[in-house]
């Protein structure tokens, strides 16, 4: 036996007690009746629980005697989800009932914690109307059934506790010449019977009813009346029809809804009349798509009667054995097909598909253990909230906002059983409004309707409260207690800046509050404003001409304005710029890979606002792409931040911040405002200080520590086994073929690609090639990324290896947070990858591996100051394009600051001016001072670029041709 509910204070007995022939144990619950100890019964060496009733129910030995008379019939009952009385006893004053002792978690327990499966709900429902049966049969009625007096196993089945209890301590004990009367039974209000509820006699009828509102409880995760006060709640049982089931949960089996339907009739002759005709109804459930059995026929008729009567039996017989086949055939697709396909789906993230399967599977293989393990691993129940209540939820998967929209139902919902997953949320209700949007999934989610009803026009309400996140390159930045505040659901437009324009924003200096700043020198408003011309030398962003946007782009995002004009537009429109922690709240880093493959992100333009799917936890559009949005803040070097990353971006420049000098006009640069509810705090919108390490005075390993270290990224030269796709693909200037080989490392193969130019005979120079974290987002190499970042080497004349390193495309792995041991272990891996590519080339002929150089991009950059290091008996030259020293913690033996003074290549690095991932001076030029090459042998090129130096590609291509060619020779 376990505690039940409604707890109260009722003064424990001692420890080590005995109550009759019972020692106590230890209380292990109290309910509204008294208080549950675990005792053990010294006659017949067994545990067993004992509940102690609460002083003054019983108050008289008349009423003492009726209740073990009574608790000794109970004892009777003989059933196997039915908690066996042993005992009852008083002993100085003490009234106790001895129960069989449960291991297990109430209903009510389980309830609370997680949802059940449509499964175990009807088969729990289906063992208490068996358990209801046998008591019934006996003239035992409950009178007080709910999930806290429901005990499921710890194998899953379900025991009822105190049956007759209610009935017992509500008896009129002091008359003993007259039948006990059924009214003022002792009950809960949520699971009262009609009659129960206006004190009316009640029969077994009143236990079908309990077992009703169990049921839908489990299904559906909240009983279906209620109200604020106990009274109200029995008003709705009497007065009001519950809420349909299906209305609460959208896949719960039309039958399960008719069997709770006709268990809640408030008319007793309209409801169930036996527990072992529901119970039949309930175990019908899982068998519905079992065949009918055919009709027999009748023995009268005559002749020519009889014959059509033997041919309908064929018939149906007929039928009902091409209907067994049906099912035999459904039940294989479910196990051939649908379980593989239910995998697939939520591989790739289209949970409701594969939720949606996986309930079709279910029905059709009840308790099978695979769908039970992904039901239980792919599931989760939730809580959900609007305001005001009474709001209609939908849910559609994030990467398919084309397919259909799935009802959760309406709220308040309890315990709603939805797929793991992200998705796009649709709530809504008549005459208030209707949110759509995608927050990350949590157990209780609350919707403002409310708020979003009164926001301003084209902007998202965003509730307030405490922000913190790790930022690439910056750390933790918070905690902040942020009030809540509106965002524009959009960027804002090219028509919204021109009537800013138009009203002379320029030439009105109110809306130009900010200090003009240019390196590091104060300029005068008519030095600033003679700045912010557009092409035609007329007021207004870089990309406009004539003091006008260009035609046809009405509602494209305005581009090429600096800070100073983000902040003026923002003050004309009587809003504020965001400040870091706001855009980031609106567009939580967690979403960014989700977001990114609906966004306008490292695409070919620019669009329309709001052309794009890529939606917000709050309702925001193109967040992510399309221009990048100037932020308030500063960083320490007085630049000011532009996030989110813009069409043409890499896509990791979604969630990680990039920081640009405020008078910046370049293109891609747009904005967008909020409106405070409350003033920001100072400390909201201070300079945001990033991560610095002094690499000048690090000291690094030394030569035994370091000798540990390259044990670590070590690997046997075993047989490569490699395999050959042949040429996959030509153009004009090479040939691309796809390769395989053994890993160093866990059985796996790696895949690489080499592209031979076509013009120049082999043996060929060779460039090993290692890709930016744009690739970490691309699930496939059969669409190669950064390949602008290679392709001028081919055309001049030199072959590229192209490694599909362990993390990136189809071998994706978990990410891990910088800094940590999974991190070192990957890196360890890539480095290995890059060793067996070399491995490779050298079986190659046509490959000259006395002339082979490295080229890394952004992570390939900075790792690869590690990974050249290690290898760098095998290059001539490196070229690190975007990189730099990481300045986060790092683990040891991840260290590039361990490394780079022994690297002692030929090294050139080129570097954008304002990159913000790896900044010039905190960064980029500690990397260039502290590489081991003589200075001769090193170069450092700084392009007036962000974090992306391809986007100066000739500039890029004047300064890496000549090096290769200087340290590899000019090809031939």
């Amino acid at each position: 036996m376990r505690p039940t509910e409604d707890d109260t204070a009722v003064r424990p007995l001692d420890h080590g007690g005995r109550l009759g022939p019972y020692t106590l144990v230890a209380p292990v619950g109290a309910g509204g009746m008294g208080v549950v100890y675990r005792a053990h019964d010294e006659r017949l060496g067994r545990e067993v629980a004992i509940k102690v009733i609460r002083p003054g129910l019983l108050a008289s030995d008349a009423a003492r005697r009726r209740f073990r008379i009574e608790a000794l019939a109970l004892g009777k009952l003989n059933h196997p989800n039915i908690a066996t009385v042993y005992d009852a006893g008083t002993q100085d004053g003490a009234d106790y009932l001895v129960m069989e002792l449960i291991s297990g978690q109430t209903l009510k327990e389980r309830l609370e914690s997680e949802s059940l499966s449509m499964q175990e709900s009807v088969t729990l429902a289906s063992e208490i109307a068996s358990a209801l049966e046998e008591a019934h049969e006996h003239g035992v009625i409950h009178r007080d059934l709910k999930p806290g007096n429901i005990i499921v196993t710890a194998k899953g089945h379900a025991k009822i506790l105190d049956f007759g209890l209610a009935k017992m301590l509500a008896t009129n004990p002091d008359d003993e010449t007259h039948p006990p009367t059924d009214t003022g039974v002792v009950g809960t209000p949520s699971y009262m019977s009609p009659e129960q509820a206006e004190g009316r006699p009640v029969d077994a009828r009143t236990d079908l009813w309990s077992l009703g509102v169990v049921l839908y409880e489990a299904l559906a995760g909240r009983v279906p009346f209620r109200g604020e006060s106990g009274l109200a709640v029995l008003r709705a049982i009497t007065e009001e029809a519950p809420d349909p089931l299906r209305n609460a949960r959208w896949d719960v089996p039309v039958d399960a809804e008719r069997i709770v339907s006709r268990a809640l009739e408030k008319n007793v002759d309209k409801r169930y009349q036996s527990a072992a005709e529901m119970g039949r109804d309930l175990a019908g459930i899982s068998a519905r798509l079992s065949a009918p059995h055919p009709q027999r026929s009748s023995r009268h008729g005559g002749p020519s009667r009889n014959l059509a009567i033997g041919v309908a039996v064929l018939l149906a017989a007929a039928a009902g054995a091409g209907l067994f086949y049906h099912r035999s055939e459904r039940m294989h697709w479910a196990r051939e097909q649908a379980i593989p396909q239910i995998r697939k789906n939520f591989d790739e993230s289209r949970s409701l598909a594969g939720f949606s399967l996986l309930n079709e599977a279910e029905l059709l293989l009840p308790g099978d253990p695979t769908l039970a393990a992904m039901y239980a691993k792919n599931t989760s129940s939730l809580s959900i909230e609007s305001l005001p209540q009474g709001a209609t939820v939908e849910i559609q998967d994030y990467v398919a906002p084309d397919t259909p929209w799935l009802r959760l139902g309406v709220t308040p919902l309890r315990n709603v059983r939805v797929p793991n997953g992200y998705f796009r949320w649709r709530v809504s209700k008549a005459n208030v409004g209707e949110l759509l949007l995608a927050p990350l999934t949590r157990k209780k989610m609350t919707f403002n309707l409310d708020a979003q009803r009164i926001a301003p026009a084209g902007m998202k309400f965003v509730e307030g409260g405490e922000w913190a996140d790790m930022i690439a390159f910056v750390g933790w930045v918070g905690p902040y207690q942020l009030q809540p505040y509106y965002i524009d659901r959009t960027e804002v437009t090219n028509r919204d800046y021109q009537t800013f324009v138009d009203s002379g924003g320029y030439a009105k200096r109110e809306f130009w509050r900010e200090t003009f700043l240019r390196d590091g020198r104060e300029l005068t408003w008519e030095e600033a404003m003679s700045a912010l011309r557009d092409r035609s030398g007329r007021a207004g962003p870089s990309t406009w001409e004539g003091g006008h946007y260009p035609a046809g782009q009405d509602d494209y995002p305005v581009s090429g304005v600096s800070w100073y004009e983000a902040t003026a537009y923002a003050a004309y429109a009587g809003k504020n710029l965001p400040v870091f922690a706001q855009w980031f709240r609106a567009t939580p880093t967690d979403t960014s890979s989700a977001v990114i493959p609906q966004s306008n992100i490292s695409r070919n333009a620019m669009a329309p606002v709001g052309k794009f799917g890529g939606i917000g936890p709050f309702g925001t559009v193109d967040m992510i792409g399309n221009v990048r949005e100037w932020i308030a803040n500063s960083d320490d070097n007085h630049s000011r931040f532009i996030l989110g990353g813009a069409w043409s971006s890499l896509p990791y420049l979604a969630s990680e911040p990039e920081s640009l000098p405020p008078f910046d006009r370049s293109p891609t640069n747009g904005l967008r405002c909020v409106r405070n509810t409350a003033p920001l705090s100072a400390q909201i919108a201070a300079p945001i200080t990033t991560q610095r390490r002094d690499f000048d005075h690090y000291k690094p390993a030394s030569d035994d520590t370091f000798h540990a270290y390259e044990a670590m990224y070590a690997y046997d030269r075993r047989p490569l086994n490699a395999e050959s796709n042949g040429v996959i693909e030509t153009t004009p200037d090479w040939r691309k073929e796809k390769i395989t080989f053994d890993a160093a490392y866990g059985g796996e193969r790696v895949i690489a690609y080499l592209f031979l130019p076509k013009k120049i005979k082999p043996p060929f120079q060779t460039v090993v090639f290692f890709p930016s974290a744009r690739v970490l987002f691309l699930d496939n190499s059969s669409t190669l990324g950064d390949l602008q970042f290679f392709d001028y080497i081919i055309q001049s004349g030199r072959a590229v290896m192209y490694p599909v390193y362990k993390g990136t495309y189809e071998r994706q792995d978990t990410l891990m947070l910088p800094g940590t041991r999974g991190d070192l272990d990957l890196v360890i891996r890539r480095f290995k990858d890059l060793g067996r590519s070399i491995d490779y080339l050298k079986s190659r002929p046509d490959i000259d591996t006395n002339k082979l150089a490295y080229v890394g991009v952004s992570m390939g950059a900075a790792e690869g100051v590690i990974y050249c290091t290690l290898a760098q008996d095998a290059f001539k030259t490196a070229v690190f394009l975007d990189g730099g020293y990481f300045l986060n913690s790092t683990m040891p033996g991840g260290d590039q600051a361990d490394f780079a003074p022994r690297f002692k290549k030929p090294v050139l690095m080129v570097n954008g001016r304002y990159d913000f991932t790896f900044p010039l001076a905190k960064s980029q030029d500690p990397l260039f001072r502290t590489l081991g090459a003589d200075a001769a042998l090193k170069r450092h090129v700084v392009l007036d670029t962000p974090h992306d130096v391809s986007a100066k590609k000739t500039d890029l291509v004047q300064a890496v041709l000549p090096w290769l060619d200087k340290y590899l020779g000019r090809s031939q």
